[in-house]
């Protein structure tokens, strides 16, 4: 853990003995043990994993206003003094949905750090007028009834051609949405409805850059995040068939996927 003026504790931690430093930054309501199923023995050899709790999330420390606005910005900051601390200066980042968001706000104040970046099931865009009143919307409902908040939200995170046979899954991102606290929710909600349009940098930036689409992501309309990624400098994506969570839901083939990226980085 590290501490800092804002919050108390930031819990972190890094796996592998690899030359390869590999920032993996989770969504929203999720933390560090997503990435469970991604990390495993067979490429801690050949890559240094960092895997961050954002505040409210996880091990960090919560935050207790429910007026805090917390800002891609901010996740941008913590991330970087974590590396700073760690003495990364190069990494690839690979951020799920917010933390997709999160990682492009670090792109735009610190491209240099980047050897990489791979946006899992997220965008470069800023929320649409009618996006903002849905978040407004889930607001009041996380304040008024928390528990059907997590349930909804989670269950439309998931293919639903396969909810039937991912009930484990389910149940497992359920847990740990229920961890997040209300008030860290709904901080998150605030900042990530404001956050910037980020789509320039796709063109701007040097580093290789690559988009995972889920062809049944409830959450982003695959055709959109398909024309986004094709507007790109050094930009790719790969198609799967899973919803909003694909490394819940096929954790080989996005490992794989992001595997062969980062050869792609290392190699040429």
């Amino acid at each position: 853990m590290y501490m800092n003026n804002t919050f108390k504790n930031i819990n972190f931690k890094v796996e592998g003995k690899g030359s390869i430093p590999i920032v993996l930054l989770h969504g929203f309501m999720e933390n560090l043990k997503i990435w469970n199923n991604i990390i495993d023995d067979s490429n801690k050899h050949k890559y240094k994993f960092i895997l961050i709790d954002f505040p409210g999330h996880g091990k960090s420390d919560f935050i207790l206003n429910y007026d805090t606005v917390f800002s891609m910005e901010k996740g941008a900051e913590i991330v970087k003094i974590i590396l700073e601390k760690e003495n990364i200066e190069k990494a690839v980042f690979l951020g799920h949905s917010m933390g997709g968001y999160i990682a492009l706000a670090i792109a735009e104040k610190y491209p240099e750090i980047f050897l990489g970046l791979c946006l899992l099931h997220s965008t470069a865009k800023s929320d649409s007028d009618n996006k903002k009143k849905i978040r407004l919307q889930s607001i009041k409902l996380a304040i008024s009834n928390y528990s059907f908040f997590v349930k909804k939200s989670v269950n439309k995170l998931f293919s639903y051609k396969k909810i039937p046979f991912l009930q484990k899954e389910i149940s497992f991102v359920k847990k740990i949405a229920f961890s997040t606290s209300r008030s860290s929710v709904i901080s998150f909600l605030k900042g990530i409805s404001i956050r910037k349009d980020r789509r320039f940098l796709l063109k701007k930036t040097n580093f290789p850059k690559m988009y995972i689409i889920g062809l049944y992501d409830l959450i982003l309309n695959a055709k959109e995040i398909r024309e986004e990624a094709k507007s790109g400098n050094k930009t790719c994506f790969f198609e799967v068939h899973t919803g909003h969570m694909g490394h819940i839901e096929n954790p080989k083939k996005i490992k794989k996927i992001l595997e062969n990226f980062i050869d792609h980085i290392i190699f040429n």
